[in-house]
């Protein structure tokens, strides 16, 4: 990572160097993240049956999060919803990539989320999460820089690209899946 550069700056210049049409998905990760075994293995299958084209997989209850929306929903394998976190896991499908890389350089990058979400509902493309691979975000948000020049920098952002969202609508769920084969995967699935 580059000194002084933001997340999606950093993201955007090692992407730069890969023929990105050559990848069904990409996945960005912070260093401060704890992930269950065989995450990759469970996670992208369960996006590929919801169809997800921007996803994140749940918060363990114990993990930090921004929202109580993204902790891990009992009784739910995966649910499409209206929002989706730009970290600390996010994984972006190729379809999604078309239209959303280069990302956008901000320093702290909050408030991406809010345009990949947008981006994505204007194609009817579905963004959701994984409650089956929860993980553990081992930091809060804002631990090692200021939430507040954050926040400005994403106020900023929003009003450049003329978004308000509603919370309200922002934090729906429009389906969940509770049940899966469990043959699909090889393995157990119980929720």
């Amino acid at each position: 990572m580059m000194q002084g550069k933001g997340k999606f700056s950093n993201i955007n210049t090692a992407l730069s160097q890969v023929n990105l049409p050559d990848y069904d998905w990409v996945i960005v990760t912070d260093d401060d993240v704890d992930l269950p075994p065989r995450f990759l293995d469970m996670f992208i299958p369960l996006c590929e049956i919801m169809k997800l084209k921007i996803s994140q997989p749940a918060h363990r209850y114990h993990s930090y999060t921004s929202f109580t929306f993204n902790y891990r929903k009992w009784n739910s394998i995966a649910r499409v919803t209206r929002y989706v976190e730009d970290g600390p896991v996010t994984a972006f499908h190729r379809d999604a990539m078309a239209y959303l890389f280069p990302f956008p350089e901000l320093r702290w990058a909050w408030a991406t989320d809010i345009l990949f979400c947008h981006e994505a509902h204007k194609r009817n493309h579905n963004v959701g999460i994984v409650d089956y691979t929860a993980i553990e975000h081992l930091k809060p948000a804002g631990n090692d820089y200021s939430v507040r020049e954050a926040m400005t920098e994403a106020r900023a952002f929003l009003a450049r690209k003329s978004l308000q969202p509603d919370r309200q609508e922002l934090f729906r769920i429009t389906e969940i899946l509770r049940r899966i084969d469990h043959n699909f995967l090889n393995c157990d699935i119980m929720v």
